[in-house]
This record gives C-alpha cells, structure tokens and sequence, in this order.
C-alpha cells in the first residue's frame, strides 16, 4: 500500500469513526397537553404509512418517531386497560413475561425500577433476536435488535415509551437512548 492510500484510509476512517459515534443533538417535543421528551433533532414524525408498517399494536401510538431511513424508532403508547393502586413490581413482572415471549432470544442489559424526575418507571434494556425458521414472513433471515422500553403508570393506565433499532447500531444509539428516555417528563 502506497502512502496516499494509507493517509487517505486513516482520514475516512476518522471521519465515519467520528460521525457514527458522535453526540446526538435532542429537542424538547411535545406530545399532548401533559407528555415532553428529547428526540433526535433528525428525527422525523413517522407517516401513516410507517406507523402502519411499524405498529404490532391494535391501537395506534400517541406518538412515533423515526430516523431519516426510518431504521430507529422512537414510540410512545398508552394502555387500554387500567392498572388501580400501582404495584409496580406485579406490573413490571407481568410485562417481563409479555416481553421475553415475543422473542426467540433475548439478553436484558438491565431491568427493574428507577425514578425519572420524580417519577417510577418501570425499565427493560435488551437485545433480542427473532428468528423466521419457518419462512413465516418469506425471509428467512433473523432480526437482532437493541430495545429500551420504560413503562409508567399516568391516570390508572401504563405509559409506554419505546426506542428501538438494529442491533448493529446499538453502540451507536445505546447513550443516546438513554438519554431519551431520562428526558421523559410528564405533569
């Protein structure tokens, strides 16, 4: 190898290097009249046609947002059923086992508890993977993703605010989605 092509080698990968991990600029956004959250100032309000293509839920989000290759998505949601009294560790354990059956693998980076602003959520970080053995959706293939998912209860029913994207990027988004979800305010 030449001393150009070296030089030049050293200088893109500086610059992905960079840019891929680099700090994530967030904004305030409101979401109604009582929810605010930071999101990634790229991001975009996600299409009808996205959330439909995205949404495994009946009902559609309070919110969703979505990266510039609609890649990593942002969700927040609401329950339809109501949760009286507050128990978050019965919450929060039959939700893990909502949680652990959608996937074929699953590995938690942590799960339980925390307050954010005053405020009891109830935290899972993961990876997951679900694999398409039986072709089921003409792929094949498996899909691994990076999740942080913080429920909380607001009005007798359970906030659900939700980011997700490729395994492969979770180091680039894993600070960042924290971040998010430690922005989460609610009146």
């Amino acid at each position: 190898m030449n001393f150009k092509a070296v030089r030049l080698f050293s200088i893109c990968f500086v610059v992905f290097y960079t840019v891929g991990f680099a700090q994530t600029n967030l904004n305030r956004i409101k979401i109604g009249k009582e929810i605010s959250m930071e999101i990634p100032e790229a991001f975009h309000e996600a299409t009808p046609a996205e959330i439909i293509q995205k949404n495994v839920s009946a009902r559609t989000p309070l919110a969703m947002y979505t990266d510039y290759n609609s890649k990593v998505d942002i969700v927040v949601n609401e329950t339809t059923n109501t949760w009286q009294g507050g128990d978050l560790e019965v919450i929060m354990s039959l939700y893990k086992a909502s949680v652990v059956n959608l996937f074929d693998e699953i590995e938690f980076i942590q799960e339980g508890i925390q307050e954010v602003a005053g405020r009891q959520y109830i935290v899972f970080e993961f990876t997951s993977v679900v694999s398409d053995q039986n072709d089921t959706f003409g792929t094949g293939v498996s899909i691994a993703k990076y999740t942080y998912i913080q429920y909380t209860l607001h009005k007798n029913k359970i906030l659900l605010f939700n980011f997700t994207c490729p395994r492969r990027v979770q180091n680039q988004w894993q600070n960042t989605a924290r971040e998010i979800m430690q922005s989460v305010r609610i009146k």
